[in-house]
């Protein structure tokens, strides 16, 4: 059991299943009657493609990770850096395998994920903003790898995944600025150019809650719209959008590394209170 932890702890779990509860999510925004065979096996597919990306973002950020995450499995040696590249391969292929399996769109759309990833943490992560967007634009995909999962002109017909895609695209650009502000010091040691590095702290929470002001004023439209049902308007606009701007508002008045990484916790729990207020007011 021992050996097996730190396989788990490195893949990061919940925010895998973060994702594969997307997948279904996009699904349901799709189907005009339940289905569970395909949306299941690319929410399988899509787990691992995004255990297999948390692995090399670790291999590549352990210089960072020494000074910022000393408690990171790589850092502390509890899996080598070797086991860590076999055991992402292992994963990629076998969601490749999956998705192919499903129809050939899923299959695009998780080797178009592979791809990103891996432009992201070998590249990109070090471009301003580029590597943000690219995460940012990972977790809409999910949404509509879903709604593939189900069929192509479903998947962008409104109000169905191109929704949840938005939101999850402004919602990731808004974490990843705040986490980048986090993690200025270990980017620092790291020679990495990131948005509060080249302008500051406070500049880059300005930038978050812009970002989250927009994702505010689009969770709107489906209330505008008649879309969806009360519930909705209750998760997404009083317990998600208002307290976490007011909270952001606080961060940038004292935006310690401790406010920062509180507020990037905060943000993941938004994350997940948005994907229920979809699945129930669906």
């Amino acid at each position: 059991m021992k050996k097996i932890i730190p396989y788990l702890i490195i893949i990061r779990p919940i925010n895998c299943l973060i994702a594969a509860l997307s997948v279904w999510v996009g699904a349901m925004m799709t189907w005009l009657e339940p289905q569970i065979l395909s949306p299941l096996l690319t929410s399988i597919a899509t787990f691992f493609v995004c255990a297999s990306g948390n692995i090399v973002n670790d291999i590549v950020d352990i210089p960072i990770d020494r000074i910022s995450r000393p408690d990171r499995i790589l850092i502390q040696k509890r899996m080598s850096t070797a086991s860590a590249y076999l055991f992402s391969i292992i994963l990629n292929l076998t969601a490749l395998g999956i998705a192919a399996f499903v129809r050939l769109d899923v299959f695009i759309a998780a080797l178009t994920a592979v791809g990103l990833l891996y432009l992201y943490n070998y590249k990109a992560k070090q471009i301003p903003i580029v590597g943000n967007l690219i995460i940012a634009l990972l977790a809409g995909m999910v949404f509509i790898t879903g709604g593939l999962a189900i069929g192509r002109t479903l998947a962008f017909t409104l109000p169905g995944p191109l929704v949840g895609a938005l939101f999850a695209f402004l919602f990731h650009l808004v974490r990843e600025v705040v986490k980048d502000a986090e993690d200025v010091e270990g980017d620092l040691q790291a020679g990495i150019k990131t948005l509060p590095i080249m302008f500051g702290v406070r500049f880059s929470i300005v930038v978050a809650m812009i970002l989250f002001l927009i994702l505010t004023l689009c969770t709107y439209v489906p209330i505008l719209k008649g879309w969806y049902s009360e519930s909705y308007k209750i998760l997404t606009v009083y317990i998600v959008d208002l307290p976490l701007l007011g909270f952001l508002i606080l961060v940038w008045g004292n935006p310690t590394k401790k406010m920062l990484s509180v507020g990037s916790f905060l943000l993941k729990i938004g994350m997940a209170i948005g994907i229920t207020a979809l699945i129930i007011s669906k």
